[in-house]
């Protein structure tokens, strides 16, 4: 390599000292726009493709569901908002004229932009596992069906099924047995007894 190249590498060296800041802030709102957009991205998702009503998913699962998507939310919106503080500065900062102090407060806001980088990226990883993670409970946890199974005693003999429906007229049960596609309509002045079962 010549001398001359060896020169401009150098210069470049030297020069990247003062441009090191207005690089991370770069990377930071590079960042910040990915993560927002990842986030409602991931947002839509999760509405579009997941369970359409948490509250069927049986009793513990449904809270762990919502805790986990709300826990998620918040730290998207926490990794987003420190990148957003990564790529513009805090708000109201005075500037540094002397050479010293501003030397001093560029390295320190070097360090604090790189470690707000780092929490930010944090956030945003650990919000995903969480979301993937209440996908995947909305996803594998069904309705527990024996919830809802009760035996009927009527006039016209005994039935066992799944409870759909009661109204003062006639009672409905998804039959368990023989054809389940099939809904068995009662009249309720014909039923004598409904109890719950836990098989039929």
């Amino acid at each position: 390599m010549s001398a001359g190249a060896d020169r401009r590498w150098e210069e470049l060296a030297r020069e990247l000292q003062f441009s090191q800041l207005d690089q991370l802030r770069k990377q930071a709102e590079g960042w910040r726009n990915g993560l927002i957009g990842l986030t409602a991205l991931v947002t839509v998702l999760a509405v579009l493709k997941g369970r359409d009503d948490l509250s069927k998913l049986p009793s513990p699962w449904q809270t762990v569901a919502i805790l986990l998507l709300g826990s998620a939310f918040l730290l998207l919106v926490a990794g987003s908002l420190i990148a957003v503080r990564a790529s513009f500065g805090k708000p109201g900062e005075l500037l540094h004229l002397g050479g010293q102090s501003l030397r001093k407060w560029t390295l320190t806001e070097i360090r604090r932009v790189r470690q707000a980088l780092y929490l930010s990226m944090s956030a945003f990883t650990l919000g995903m596992a969480l979301v993937a993670a209440a996908l995947g409970v909305s996803w594998t946890q069904t309705e527990d069906p024996a919830a809802d199974l009760v035996k009927v005693a009527s006039t016209t003999g005994d039935f066992c099924g799944q409870l759909v429906s009661y109204t003062h007229a006639n009672v409905t049960l998804l039959p368990t047995t023989g054809d389940t596609t099939k809904p068995l309509v009662l009249r309720t002045a014909d039923v004598r007894k409904i109890v719950p079962a836990t098989a039929c």
